[in-house]
């Protein structure tokens, strides 16, 4: 959310254009053009099984110089729309991404997204690149993990492991298509601390 200085009405990130001088917020209301500071987003993605929340402490103590959000934080069934529609999450964690990227320190986002579906929310325009990077493991591994979790959790079901493994063939396949898109890390045979290691040094290449 940007508040025009003059009129205050409340802009989206669909309000952001790209002009030779760089990115500008426009007011629809009264026309005002602002200069608009788009920041770079590192987002890790990845289905249940994958790594993800065990990363996250790991990947905090690796990169003290970011601020690393993971999205579970913010209650996914506020946000889902029709079933199977979570548009309104992904531009809300946008949102909410943007906020925090206004305190100028490096934002890392851990969340199961696709770029394509981050691409097509309202608040992309928020930041100028999104860097992403999936992880994966073996199929085998990804059941044994999700079968491990406590029952409270309901994910040692068929229907929730394949579901995962699916997601994870998904992200495997389109990095293979789009190599400059997304990248891969491997956390089957790696601690979560050794992959924290290995991904803050992809973040900060991208810095």
């Amino acid at each position: 959310m940007w508040i025009c200085s003059v009129c205050g009405a409340w802009l989206e990130g669909s309000a952001v254009t790209l002009t030779p001088a760089g990115a500008t917020i426009a007011c629809p209301l009264c026309g005002l053009h602002e200069p608009f500071v788009q920041d770079p987003l590192w987002w890790i993605t990845g289905s249940p099984g994958s790594g993800k929340s065990s990363l996250v402490p790991q990947l905090r103590r690796a990169l003290p110089e970011c601020v690393v959000f993971e999205g579970e934080a913010i209650d996914f069934w506020r946000f889902g729309g029709e079933t199977g529609d979570y548009a309104p999450l992904y531009d809300q964690w946008l949102k909410v991404g943007h906020q925090i990227a206004l305190g100028r320190r490096p934002l890392v986002f851990v969340a199961t997204a696709l770029p394509a579906q981050l691409d097509a929310c309202a608040s992309r325009g928020y930041f100028s690149t999104i860097h992403f990077l999936g992880l994966v493991c073996r199929a085998a591994e990804q059941e044994h993990r999700l079968r491990a979790r406590p029952a409270w959790r309901s994910s040692g079901d068929a229907a929730t492991i394949a579901s995962a493994c699916e997601f994870t063939r998904r992200l495997e396949a389109l990095a293979r298509e789009h190599p400059d898109t997304l990248t891969l890390h491997d956390t089957t045979a790696t601690t979560p601390a050794g992959s924290a290691e290995i991904i803050a040094r992809w973040v900060r290449r991208g810095q």
